[in-house]
């Protein structure tokens, strides 16, 4: 026999074939009284006229090829050959080894292989807005982001947190940060997860992250003595499967490998399931629609709904030896945890200050820009707090970079709204075609702005040409600044989808709705705006979370100078004409307790005379948080200090916070506004 890799039934033929006629006959008879597990005999009739090919065909048809193989080494013995049973067994164990170097071999190449295509794909990235063939490159626009282990307990967190100011950042990144790089490092009591979630807001860099991760294993940087296979799933583009897939389907998908053959001789080794780990990118984006818990066994090949598939991964029901990094709004982790178990919980909380300025060191290169927009950013305690997370600190740095050359002593941030705004006016007046009139764009934003709406009551970001159709919309150039195209691969065919460059972007948007016409000057058939649910502020503020932005960004609307500006500058009109019932909306069921979100509402709309109106009536005050040990952070006590301050009062009652637990720095803070109180606690 050579040294080429042999089948099972090679190995049979070239023993039996040694044999003489007489022992090749007693094998045959032994054969026919052998019992072998739950196997009878073969019946003495099929083996008795068998030459050597006939008897190995039989032998695999009854025993399956290494059952066979086993039964043949046990009748040699049987029957006292042991040369030829010691021969087949050292061919065997060779053959073995061969196999094992030629399947090693192969996933060396394949790794390689895969390794290169995942530089292709990851290295470079499109930015929110650009445009076809735009991309930056992600080594050097990625800036390290502040991630911490979820923490376990509220004594752990007011030690801390018992720092203030510098002392206070200091701590985070020293004491409590932790890297990409030690995600999968041994905990204190030496457990390793298998299971890794990255949690955060939208916008705070959990994607990014992801496809960083990616791109430094495929350059050998990150991993390399972990994981010999790093896959990435995107959750957005799971959601438009149309049928059913297998695991291996939606894997070679993302992989890019030549032949998925080659991926399923990675995921059916045994040896190689410790060293695989799967990212599941934006698991808050699944749409579920199946109710029941998916049953019984499945098998990597086994093509079903891909929900289920989903499911058997997350539980590990499927791949049980791999590991798992899934990223998610925080919103979702309850949602989570009904799928996996004994997880490390980190939790991506945007740029520290360092990281700030290196971003905008890399986004500008400049240095005298870089100082100008850095002046600007450090001077306005609203504008540098929303800047630790990335996707405003890129918004930001994308309107300053129109703006650079004006006076910027004169502008003025202090609201979300106000900086969406102006991001709007620079897509609008940058990057548009100059010869579209006012009115079609208009009139086109205003659809923008109807799917944008319809698409958040429906927890819709993915859009299909249809529901552009649905609204009037063709791919302008208007459309194009605001949607990115996503082309998905699935079987033999491509689906393209259509997507807000973000999902703020999407609900600032929705608001926008209510306050745009058609471009015609007429705003028939208004109504209250329909993402305002529940009876009353009060009542919305405390059920319909994932509206909340959307409402915020509707009371900045509120603000007629912002407006009035942007209207001034594009020549688009903004106008909310149910703006009373708002109001009415706002201060219906006030009582005196405000939620954190019913205090960033009204902080949005600047207008101390209306805050007054909601709040004069309340001589006590009582500040309850979104969840149970909510932090104050420094832009809620600028949003409350702000609302506290317009009611101009010399004195409160009693001011109680609920749920919200106040640092140091922010007790510094708010200080000349609680001796105000009698009562603080």
């Amino acid at each position: 026999m050579g040294k080429d890799l042999q089948t099972p039934g090679d190995l049979i033929i070239y023993s039996l074939e040694d044999l003489k006629g007489c022992d090749f006959k007693r094998f045959r008879n032994k054969l026919s009284d052998f019992s072998y597990g739950d196997k009878s005999p073969i019946p003495r009739g099929k083996l008795e006229h068998a030459d050597w090919i006939t008897t190995k065909d039989i032998l695999i048809d009854t025993y399956g090829e290494e059952g066979a193989l086993d039964v043949t080494v046990k009748v040699f013995t049987l029957i006292g050959l042991m040369g030829p049973a010691n021969d087949l067994q050292e061919r065997r164990a060779q053959n073995a080894k061969l196999k094992k170097m030629t399947h090693d071999n192969r996933l060396s190449d394949l790794g390689k292989e895969y390794r290169g295509s995942v530089k292709e794909t990851f290295q470079r990235i499109p930015e929110y807005n650009s445009r076809m063939g735009e991309a930056v490159h992600l080594q050097k626009r990625f800036i390290k982001l502040l991630m911490r282990k979820s923490r376990q307990n509220k004594q752990e967190q007011e030690q801390e947190i018992s720092s203030s100011g510098r002392s206070h950042l200091q701590t985070m990144e020293i004491k409590s940060s932790t890297t990409i790089q030690a995600l999968f490092d041994p905990d204190e009591d030496g457990f390793i997860p298998k299971i890794v979630v990255l949690h955060g807001p939208a916008g705070i860099g959990k994607t990014m992250t992801s496809k960083k991760i990616m791109l430094d294993w495929a350059s050998g940087d990150l991993y390399q003595d972990k994981f010999d296979f790093v896959f990435y799933l995107s959750c957005r583009e799971i959601n438009t499967i149309p049928g059913n897939i297998s695991l291996v389907g939606l894997l070679s998908k993302a992989c890019r490998l030549q032949s998925s053959d080659d991926l399923v001789s990675i995921l059916k080794d045994p040896g190689s399931h410790r060293k695989l780990v799967t990212i599941v990118d934006g698991f808050d984006e699944l749409r579920w629609t199946l109710q029941e818990k998916s049953e019984g066994w499945l098998d990597i090949s086994t093509e079903t709904h891909k929900e289920i598939i989903l499911q058997r991964l997350l539980r590990r029901e499927v791949l049980p030896q791999s590991s798992l990094i899934i990223t998610t709004r925080s919103l979702a982790m309850e949602k989570l945890k009904t799928f996996i178990e004994n997880s490390r919980n980190v939790e991506i909380q945007g740029f520290t200050g360092n990281n700030r300025e290196e971003y905008v060191h890399k986004f500008f290169g400049n240095k005298e820009d870089v100082d100008k927009v850095l002046s600007i950013i450090k001077d306005n305690d609203v504008l540098y707090t929303m800047c630790a997370v990335p996707i405003i600190c890129w918004i930001v740095c994308t309107v300053m970079k129109q703006e650079i050359k004006k006076d910027l002593d004169l502008i003025r941030y202090n609201t979300m709204t106000s900086i969406y705004l102006l991001y709007l006016e620079v897509l609008l007046t940058h990057h548009s075609k100059k010869e579209q009139s006012v009115h079609r764009k208009q009139t086109c934003l205003k659809k923008l702005c109807a799917l944008a709406n319809q698409g958040l009551l429906n927890e819709q970001i993915l859009f299909e040409k249809k529901d552009l159709e649905r609204h009037g919309l063709s791919l302008s150039e208007v459309e194009s600044v605001f949607l990115n195209e996503n082309i998905f691969h699935w079987e033999v065919r491509t689906q393209t989808c259509y997507s807000f460059i973000h999902l703020s972007v999407q609900e600032f948007f929705a608001a926008l709705y209510y306050g745009l016409d058609d471009g015609s000057g007429s705003m028939e058939g208004t109504f209250f705006p329909e993402i305002c649910k529940g009876e009353s502020l009060r009542d919305f503020s405390s059920l319909y979370t994932n509206l909340y932005l959307a409402v915020q960004f509707l009371f900045g609307l509120l603000n007629e100078n912002q407006v009035n500006t942007f209207s001034e500058s594009t020549g688009i009109k903004i106008s909310l004409r149910e703006r009373s019932a708002m109001k009415e909306w706002a201060m219906k069921d006030i009582d005196k307790t405000f939620c954190t979100h019913t205090i960033f509402c009204l902080y949005e709309t600047q207008d101390e005379d209306f805050i007054r109106k909601v709040m004069s009536g309340c001589s006590s005050l009582t500040l309850s948080g979104l969840r149970t040990d909510h932090w104050m952070d420094r832009n809620y006590v600028k949003q409350l200090s702000y609302c506290l301050k317009a009611l101009k009062r010399e004195s409160f009652e009693s001011l109680h916070f609920s749920s919200i637990i106040v640092s140091p720095k922010c007790q510094k803070k708010l200080s000349p506004l609680l001796h105000r109180c009698q009562d603080v606690r």
